[in-house]
């Protein structure tokens, strides 16, 4: 049911109501398909609302945290879609899908253990990730020049995906998005590749790690190489038995690198240019307006894809910002609450070691969220509908019904502490005084 309700969140991807709303979108199959997938989203969320009716009774628990703070957030930036925003139809419709999302991972978490569905439903998006990265890849040799830039900083020559161009109707990735794509499924890969397991599994995550480093390169998306190069430290600080070795490999290596030239050849390739940009691709002035039109409605946000509407169709490009131009102090307060709580659990389980010296998270886990948290500094990654927020969503279920689940240990162990206590000393009162034995007691009311 959860890999069901996901893949209609993903089959409403990269569509949009116009298609719907046009009158002759019928007469192309490319338009239709868009037309009627572009509801998929609002389908899926139609049928949680009833998986979540079915099991309200759990529902409380699960809306006093991080899921009810990602819903406070939707449901405000809904309101304010609603009443405050000059595009009321489309802010409406991408709110609906990011609700949908929210709606989604509380019916998967809403059963008596949930670690297993949620942890499946992590695993089918990231494979999803994985494959669209693959396609993407092998896409381009049949593409020709359409997807390719020249650019001076590209180490493999020109960049993928640079320009804009459409495909069966619909937008093609950019540079950024193929990036993010390769990123999340090579810190994946590698995570999969570093478990004892058998040979052949081993050589396909391999395999998929090498595509994948290849495709990260190939699209020269800057902000995603970054937030890759940190999120490896997660992946290789994991098992305290290879810690010191792996990073003394990698120090060694960065030695390496350097005498061979590699850091200038760096610098060039993430600026592009060999200068550094203090605009960030013109990113700081779109910072200053969405903070100027925040100010417009500071407390419930101006609603869904108010940058678009608000900013003459330009993108935020910062998902800390975002939330709040479109939920406002409340709504946009809400998830980044959320989002601290959930770095708190994953810091917190990562860390603390089982018996057996393993983490309670798998490594992959904090990695990707820790590549999306870092991301969101240049782009809009958790504040909309975004592929990224698809692949990353279920973590945070992942890590909520985690501790949950661990307190529930907790509780049971208390409880049995204390009915072994409670057992102990009635054994011990019935050894002193048996029932074969039992004190007489005088008038004076004193045992003899």
């Amino acid at each position: 049911m959860g890999m069901g309700l996901w893949v209609l969140l993903w089959l409403g991807y990269n569509t949009y109501l116009s298609y719907a709303l046009d009158a002759n979108y019928a007469n192309t199959a490319a338009n239709l398909v868009h037309a009627v997938r572009a509801f998929f989203p609002i389908l899926a969320a139609w049928i949680a609302i009833l998986i979540i009716f079915t099991r309200s009774k759990r529902l409380f628990p699960w809306i006093m945290g991080p899921l009810g703070l990602m819903l406070l957030y939707a449901i405000t930036g809904l309101v304010s879609s609603a009443t405050i925003s000059i595009e009321p139809r489309d802010a409406l419709y991408f709110g609906a899908n990011y609700l949908a999302i929210v709606l989604v991972l509380l019916a998967i978490v809403l059963v008596e253990d949930p670690l297993p569905d949620v942890l499946i439903v992590l695993k089918f998006t990231w494979i999803v990730g994985t494959m669209i990265t693959l396609s993407l890849l092998c896409a381009i040799p049949f593409l020709g020049a359409g997807p390719l830039v020249e650019t001076e900083g590209g180490p493999v020559g020109p960049r993928a995906y640079g320009r804009n161009t459409q495909v069966l109707g619909m937008p093609w990735t950019r540079n950024t998005g193929f990036a993010r794509y390769a990123a999340i499924s090579a810190l994946v890969a590698l995570s999969g590749l570093m478990r004892k397991g058998k040979l052949h599994v081993r050589i396909i995550w391999g395999i998929v790690l090498a595509a994948s480093l290849y495709s990260l390169v190939l699209a020269n998306g800057r902000t995603e190489t970054l937030a890759f190069v940190a999120s490896l430290a997660v992946i290789l600080g994991t098992e305290r038995a290879r810690r010191v070795v792996n990073f003394l490999i990698g120090a060694g290596a960065a030695i390496l690198l350097g005498l061979r030239g590699f850091y200038s050849k760096f610098f060039l390739f993430i600026t592009r240019t060999g200068h550094v940009d203090a605009t960030l691709t013109g990113r700081t002035g779109l910072w200053e307006g969405g903070w100027r039109i925040f100010w417009e409605s500071p407390w419930v946000g101006l609603g869904f894809q108010a940058d678009r509407f608000y900013l003459g169709g330009e993108h935020m490009h910062n998902a800390f910002l975002h939330v709040l131009v479109q939920s406002g102090f409340l709504g946009g307060g809400a998830i980044l609450i959320g989002i601290s709580i959930v770095w708190y659990y994953l810091i917190k389980y990562f860390i603390f070691k089982q018996p057996d010296n393993k983490s309670l998270i798998p490594p992959e886990i904090p990695a990707v969220f820790l590549f999306v948290t870092l991301s969101s500094l240049t782009e809009s990654t958790f504040a909309y509908f975004s592929a990224a927020w698809l692949l990353s969503a279920p973590i945070v279920a992942y890590v909520v019904a985690l501790n949950r689940h661990l307190h529930k240990i907790s509780a049971k162990a208390a409880q049995e502490q204390a009915q072994r206590i409670r057992l102990e000393r009635r054994n011990s009162r019935d050894l002193k005084y048996p029932l074969s034995a039992t004190p007489s007691t005088p008038a004076g009311g004193v045992p003899d």
